[in-house]
């Protein structure tokens, strides 16, 4: 099948009429997907978070590593309550599923009402429950600059380049 009636089929059921008539070459207008509004899909956005989640990830499995190898050293707990920027519930999962999956987090409750929503989220290693709070918060703006698209005019930057 040549090049533009491949292109063409995208989004196309195999057995429709329209697929067998663009198949041999008949007319019709060509179509293309498009994305859904209001939803991610910056690549230069989505490496950036998947390679700092990377690197926290692996920086977590090495102190919750370093407590199994010697027990009682550094366990300091706390749990916090963080107020969320996130307002849909893909934001609001996204950002409870990444805390949980981060190794000596665990995101326990959310609160949702009038305000804000609420996040308690238990920390292993929290000696300072500030800094742990910063550290939601850090994953949650980069989770949120890689998910929502930025207005109209507004340059598409990296969350660590200073403005």
């Amino acid at each position: 099948m040549g090049g533009a009636a491949a292109g063409a089929l995208v989004g196309r059921r195999a057995g429709s009429r329209r697929h067998r008539r663009l198949r041999r070459g008949g007319g019709g207008a060509v179509t293309t997907r498009r994305r859904a509004p209001g939803r991610g899909g910056r690549p230069r956005a989505a490496v950036g978070f998947l390679l700092w989640f990377t690197g926290e990830f692996f920086r977590a499995n090495a102190v919750v590593l370093r407590e199994v190898l010697t027990p009682g050293h550094g366990i300091d707990p706390a749990v916090v309550r963080v107020r969320l920027r996130s307002r849909s519930m893909v934001e609001i999962a996204s950002i409870m599923s990444l805390l949980s999956l981060t190794p000596g987090t665990l995101a326990l409750n959310l609160t949702t009402g009038s305000r804000s929503p609420e996040l308690l989220v238990h920390g292993m290693h929290a000696s300072d429950p500030e800094q742990l709070r910063a550290s939601v918060h850090e994953m949650e703006d980069r989770l949120l600059a890689f998910l929502r698209r930025p207005a109209p005019g507004v340059v598409d930057r990296d969350p660590e380049e200073t403005p």
